[in-house]
């Protein structure tokens, strides 16, 4: 991969939460791996209560040299507005490469209204876009294993080429390309070691061979790329198959357009970003 296809630049924004924090801490792991740049975005009403003005820019201040001490190129804005109208607008004007926002967890009405700020969010921002939990604190922010939904659509091939331009290091990275299938038929791809390979129908084939042909395309870079299959629909086979392979987050594409009205309900990255229980990243 050349230079054009690092990490370069990650927003991220903050409003100093427990969600926030978390958000904050993945950006900076990732950018300190990628060699990117932070920037770090708050959002404010005048009738918000809490900091004053000046509270909330040293407290920005704080957080940037947090980040500074750590080898990071940090840059700081602070904007009125609500943080969706704030975070998406200076996410698309910077050029940044991703975006990486907290929720604050599998809220039923939430889920129902997409009314949480990173539902808002994703709406609103066609960059990659990084969706923490609040579990996500208790994990190690890392992007060396990744988990990429499969169906063989423009998206997903999106979905997977970013995957591969955001795992790092590569001398460790594997990414895992899952079609969700009624047959279990994992497989490996290149720079695998052979081992047998369960037999799948034959109507299974075209799927095998679409997948067969991603591993190939996908190969190289010095990160190591998986074909799998797993039975299931593919939310819970994307739940499953992460648990098993300890992967560090989850990968899908969307046709969501954004300034869509909703994401759809049914929507397999809809579903994910509230009911995966690891950081799901977004791509259009």
């Amino acid at each position: 991969m050349g230079a054009s296809d690092s990490i370069r630049s990650i927003v991220v924004g903050t409003d100093f939460s427990a969600p926030a924090a978390t958000a904050l801490g993945w950006a900076s792991a990732i950018a300190r791996v990628h060699g990117a740049s932070l920037l770090l975005v708050h959002a404010y009403t005048k009738q918000d209560p809490g900091l004053s003005a000046e509270e909330t820019r040293a407290a920005l201040a704080g957080l940037a040299a947090v980040e500074t001490a750590h080898g990071l190129q940090v840059h700081v804005e602070m904007h009125e507005g609500t943080a969706t109208q704030v975070v998406a607008k200076l996410a698309m004007e910077s050029r940044a490469d991703m975006l990486v926002i907290g929720s604050r967890g599998r809220n039923p009405i939430s889920r129902l209204l997409l009314g949480s700020v990173a539902d808002a969010t994703l709406r609103q921002v066609s960059l990659p876009t990084l969706v923490v939990h609040p579990g996500d604190a208790q994990r190690k922010p890392r992007c060396a294993r990744l988990l990429v939904g499969m169906d063989f659509s423009p998206e997903a091939d999106r979905a997977a080429a970013f995957a591969r331009q955001l795992a790092a290091p590569k001398s460790e990275a594997v990414i895992g390309l899952l079609h969700a299938s009624v047959i279990a038929t994992p497989f490996v791809g290149v720079e695998m070691p052979a081992v047998p390979i369960v037999e799948p129908a034959e109507s299974d084939a075209p799927a095998r061979e679409a997948l067969s042909n991603r591993v190939q395309q996908l190969g190289g870079h010095g990160v190591r790329i998986e074909g799998l299959s797993c039975p299931g629909s593919p939310v819970e086979a994307m739940r499953d198959v992460a648990n098993e392979r300890q992967a560090d987050i989850l990968v899908v594409g969307t046709t969501a357009p954004a300034g869509a009205a909703r994401m759809l309900l049914g929507s397999v990255a809809a579903d994910l970003v509230h009911q995966a229980d690891r950081p799901v990243l977004v791509v259009r």
